[in-house]
């Protein structure tokens, strides 16, 4: 990932100065470790659609740039740069900003609605977010992760089920949604416990240890956690340890299946689900997975296929969608309503339906499972 981020940046940060006939604003970050990886995959996977797309010419003529601005994962910091790739770089769409804070920040200041523009591919499965006015996804919501998981558990006779999450951003406010769908299910919810976030390493996987002792007692046959970042790792190790392996672990797809597995271990990491709320892209079933995997193989065969890949590859496709109906020289207006008029949109075997009053993804959630060899399998 490293490799793939030092060879990104230049790309991404040239993009910058060049001379654009149609300009796209992304959003994300290099610099904060969190979102990193997920920028720079995502940033992957939509110039190789824009790469595509420009050697064929671009659209209606024009060729596309992409300007990035690093955001450093803080959500004051997303808004001035969103409003730097608008008044600056004349952005007529911003895409893929990391997280729901940020995300939420332009919502919450107005900028969307302000500046009539629309964010695309947000990377959050927040309900509050993926419903706002503005804003398309091109993932499932958390609640529809969920949903997916808890069937997985019933599949498995996983009935007594618990909530781990850390004390702040979605993590409390989801609690309540996450204890209705896995009841709905027909499982038995049996608690929560939750950690605070402390910057010390060390404190912090003591914080974490004290939560998961408090899950002890309910004796849970599987545990969904709510973490991300470095508390992540930290939670699906103390759940092991303290629970033991028998304990179905269980997490969406927020989370780095190969950065876990790099933290604690393949041994450690065995057996971890993960919900995921974009195609496999390891395989061939669905058409945009096929389509996604041969661009990959001609424009850049040295990159291994992935999720944040695909996710920024169907970003881009569904953006060249909208550009090619909102005309020549297409402004931030033509752009939101060209979006907003895509109806109901098949990329492949995954299908949005956007229009003035709804944006959503039909719920379309794999569940994966880390192996014996640190392999992520279907």
């Amino acid at each position: 990932m490293k490799k793939l981020i030092a060879v990104l940046l230049p790309l991404m940060l040239s993009g910058m100065s060049a001379q654009a006939d149609i300009v796209i604003g992304r959003l994300g970050s290099l610099k904060n470790p969190i979102p990193a990886p997920t920028t720079a995959a995502a940033a992957g996977g939509f110039d190789l659609y824009v790469r595509k797309i420009n050697e064929e010419g671009g659209v209606a003529g024009q060729k596309l740039s992409v300007v990035f601005r690093d955001d450093e994962f803080d959500p004051r910091k997303v808004v001035e740069r969103s409003r730097e790739l608008i008044n600056e770089d004349k952005a007529v769409v911003l895409i893929t900003p990391q997280g729901t804070p940020g995300t939420e920040a332009l919502i919450k200041e107005g900028v969307l609605k302000d500046e009539h523009i629309a964010v695309l591919g947000p990377f959050t499965g927040a309900s509050q977010v993926l419903a706002a006015p503005n804003i398309f996804p091109l993932r499932s919501s958390y609640e529809d992760e969920v949903a997916a998981i808890a069937r997985q558990m019933n599949i498995l006779f996983q009935k007594r089920v618990a909530y781990l999450y850390y004390k702040t951003s979605q993590g409390p406010l989801f609690e309540p949604v996450f204890q209705r769908i896995v009841k709905e299910a027909g499982l038995e919810y049996v608690g929560s416990a939750g950690f605070d976030i402390d910057p010390d390493p060390a404190k912090q996987a003591q914080l974490v240890a004290k939560a998961v002792e408090q899950l002890k007692g309910q004796r849970p046959d599987a545990v969904f956690a709510f973490a991300v970042g470095p508390t992540f790792p930290m939670s699906m190790l103390s759940l092991k340890e303290v629970l033991g392996p028998a304990v179905g672990r269980y997490t969406f797809s927020i989370n780095n299946w190969e950065a876990l597995v790099k933290k604690i271990g393949a041994a450690d990491a065995q057996g971890v689900v993960f919900s995921q709320a974009v195609p496999y892209p390891f395989g061939v079933k669905r058409k945009i997975v096929t389509e996604y995997l041969q661009d990959l193989k001609h424009y850049s065969p040295e990159t291994t296929p992935n999720f944040s890949g695909l996710e920024g590859y169907m970003t881009a496709k569904v953006l060249v969608t909208a550009l090619r109906r909102a005309g020549a020289n297409p402004s931030r207006e033509k752009v939101l309503a060209a979006l907003e008029g895509l109806g109901r949109l098949d990329l492949g075997d995954y299908v949005l339906n956007y229009s003035p009053v709804l944006h959503r993804v039909e719920p379309s959630v794999d569940i994966t499972i880390i192996g014996s060899t640190g392999n992520l399998m279907k």
